[in-house]
């Protein structure tokens, strides 16, 4: 052997490239193994667009959205659902550290000439009918750490590490994971009723980029849009997830 053993994603553990090489040689692997967002999708939240170059998807076009675009790594299918199913759901933690990568790839590639102010988790509920940890905020510390130990000359991001967090969650809502869209429109409305914002000072007048792992409607991130604005005076929010769920061309509003 002439060096350390690499692995190709999603065969990550143990990987020499995690503990010796840029985020970016993370990014260069998964790629191909990646749905991608093809340019044609909806510039607002990422969706296939039908036939007729239409989002199927109703926040692009409300007038009551608060959050601006979501941006997306790539579709949920294939490795990438599976790795997100395995770290939410099936305590497979590590994953925190490779997810974490991958982001800061994709924000190294993408919002270096309009970095954001803060970016925060979407926030978790760790306790009795909440989540089994606290899995966004996660990948945001992996991904914090990792940007911490790179050259100056790279770029500096502001992730959301405090304690508490710049946007909180005080209860369990509902899970959304695999619903029809009203009920996602009724977990995002049941999910604002529960957000704050501790100190708003930090995010008042600010850029603030949310991350999520999955985005389906995008009601979520409106949710924690609206909050950031109203209570916590941001100025300007915008979303990313790791993983964008296709439209799946049944109804227009099941999406």
């Amino acid at each position: 052997m002439n060096g350390p053993p690499t692995a190709v994603f999603p065969s990550c553990r143990g990987c020499a490239r995690l503990q010796a090489g840029p985020a970016q040689l993370c990014m260069a692997c998964a790629r191909p193994q990646l749905q991608l967002i093809p340019p044609a999708a909806c510039a607002v939240c990422g969706q296939r667009v039908d036939a007729g170059g239409v989002c199927p998807n109703e926040l692009c076009r409300s007038q009551r959205r608060q959050v601006g675009r979501i941006h997306a790594i790539g579709y949920q299918a294939g490795p990438l659902r599976r790795v997100i199913n395995d770290y939410k759901y099936r305590g497979a933690r590590h994953w925190a550290v490779i997810l974490g990568r991958l982001l800061l790839a994709w924000l190294d590639q993408t919002l270096p000439a309009d970095q954001p102010d803060l970016i925060v988790a979407n926030p978790s509920f760790v306790g009795p009918g909440g989540q089994l940890f606290a899995h966004t905020e996660a990948v945001l510390d992996a991904a914090a750490a990792e940007a911490a130990g790179r050259p100056a000359s790279a770029p500096r991001w502001r992730f959301d590490t405090s304690s508490p967090r710049a946007v909180v969650k005080s209860a369990p809502t509902l899970s959304s994971a695999d619903g029809e869209a009203w009920f996602k429109r009724a977990s995002a409305a049941d999910l604002r009723a529960v957000l704050s914002v501790p100190d708003p000072a930090r995010t008042s007048a600010k850029f603030v980029l949310v991350y999520d792992d999955i985005c389906t409607t995008g009601g979520q991130l409106d949710a924690i849009a609206d909050c950031l604005i109203s209570e916590g005076g941001a100025a300007r929010v915008e979303g990313v997830v790791l993983a964008r769920a296709p439209w799946r061309g049944t109804s227009r509003r099941a999406c």
